[in-house]
């Protein structure tokens, strides 16, 4: 389902060279003159599409990236279904309308639907028998008839946006299968600028903003999360929240904002992991805590949310004890300007009930420095020490060229200095 970087450019730029030639209503033709089967269009204003039965198409929003955290997709007929991230599946032949919108805003795509190839006689492609077209994507669900067992045999993360569709609709992983320990895996040479540790300000988005990117400490791409897929590792739990997470109550598909829910009542079983609640950041009524950035419960602007992560005895398949380990994150575009700025968005780790926390730094590996109670010595007198403040830099690029300027001290310690 997925088009290629280049090939998805080509068609794009070649539906725009249409549009300006004959508006906004043109059909799309393949050889023979069959409709194509779409896998990625961007949309803008009201278009109209063809599609054959059992094509799909994922549908590309052209706004920025805080507008797609509150669009809503409708459709008008039913040759088609959409679902909450812009997956529209041709059904059956006829006309159907797809609307998506936010706030004031909307955009249309009239689908007109006819037969498959093997309504005149033809033989469909096929792909590989694995729901695999011939370019490799993903045509269909792969996963229809898969039992558990079978599936986690061989297991691999999730290699798309469409591949984490599939199995979500089937209450499969789309990411590692590892259980989180307590404390996080930080980067053990994270990136340093003037004593404090930087926070990757790059936020790069694929497939209509249903893929994030994630990087390494040196700007390399360390693996991508899909919206609406299923994670239980705390690395990408964090990016997932920080890519997509919001007020609106956007979270993995393996979690419930209901804190009673039991594994035997759920399809993600063992996977289940509950909680998505308010977090107050009362720093009165809660002393041990510490203040966090902005945070509305200390007079800022910005509401926190929290979350659990599940490790090693959190979920055994028939009961679920939280324990101590929580997201607690605050991801607010305040001023509607496309971009979040500091003070819109953090993300933090607690592993011991709110005692102490680390900033999520936007890469794998990278997680701040830690401060609370329990890192000031558990005193009551003392109380908990305050955030520490980070340092903000793009890490694009430093995969080919590392923008850091590294410098070997004695013993091959390294130390991060921006470019």
């Amino acid at each position: 389902m997925r088009l290629s970087a280049k090939f998805t450019a080509a068609l794009l730029a070649f539906v725009m060279i249409l549009s300006l030639l004959a508006g906004c209503n043109f059909p799309l033709s393949g050889e023979g003159g069959e409709p194509p089967v779409i896998t990625s269009l961007r949309i803008d204003g009201k278009q109209t599409r063809e599609l054959t039965v059992g094509a799909v198409c994922v549908l590309e929003i052209n706004h920025p990236e805080s507008v797609l955290s509150h669009v809503v997709w409708t459709v008008d007929g039913d040759a088609v279904t959409v679902d909450g991230y812009g997956v529209v599946v041709a059904v059956k032949q006829g006309t159907a309308t797809v609307k998506a919108s936010y706030g004031f805003l909307s955009d249309t795509v009239i689908f007109n639907v006819g037969g498959g190839p093997e309504d005149d006689g033809g033989t469909p492609d096929t792909g590989d028998g694995a729901g695999n077209g011939a370019g490799g994507e993903l045509t269909s669900d792969p996963y229809v008839g898969m039992s558990k067992t079978e599936f986690y045999a061989n297991y691999t993360p999730a290699q798309s946006f469409e591949d984490a569709y599939y199995r979500t609709q089937h209450g499969f992983l789309s990411g590692k299968l590892e259980i989180p320990s307590a404390a996080p895996k930080a980067d053990s040479n994270p990136p340093m600028s003037g004593g404090s540790f930087v926070r990757n300000t790059d936020m790069r988005y694929e497939d209509g903003g249903n893929t994030y990117v994630v990087y390494d400490s040196h700007g390399g791409v360390a693996f991508k999360i899909y919206r609406g897929g299923a994670y239980i590792t705390l690395e990408e739990v964090a990016a997932y929240m920080f890519a997509f997470g919001g007020k609106d109550g956007a979270f993995p598909a393996n979690y419930t904002s209901s804190k009673s829910t039991r594994p035997q009542s759920s399809i993600w079983e063992e996977h289940l992991r509950v909680n998505h609640s308010y977090f107050s950041g009362d720093t009165e009524k809660y002393p041990r805590e510490p203040e966090l950035p902005n945070i509305m419960g200390c007079g800022g602007a910005l509401q926190y949310w929290e979350m659990d992560i599940g490790t090693a005895s959190y979920n055994n398949g028939n009961k679920i004890t939280r324990g101590a380990c929580r997201i607690v994150y605050g991801r607010n575009d305040l001023d509607r300007d496309g971009v979040y700025e500091r003070g819109e968005l953090h993300l933090f780790y607690t592993y011991n009930h709110y005692d102490d926390f680390q900033e999520y730094l936007n890469y794998e590996g990278g997680w701040g420095e830690i401060f609370g109670y329990e890192t000031n010595g558990s005193s009551s007198s003392k109380g908990p020490s305050p955030y520490v403040p980070v340092a903000y830099g793009s890490f694009t690029g430093r995969a080919a060229v590392i923008e850091y300027a590294v410098i070997i001290m004695p013993h091959d310690k390294r130390f991060y200095t921006s470019a």
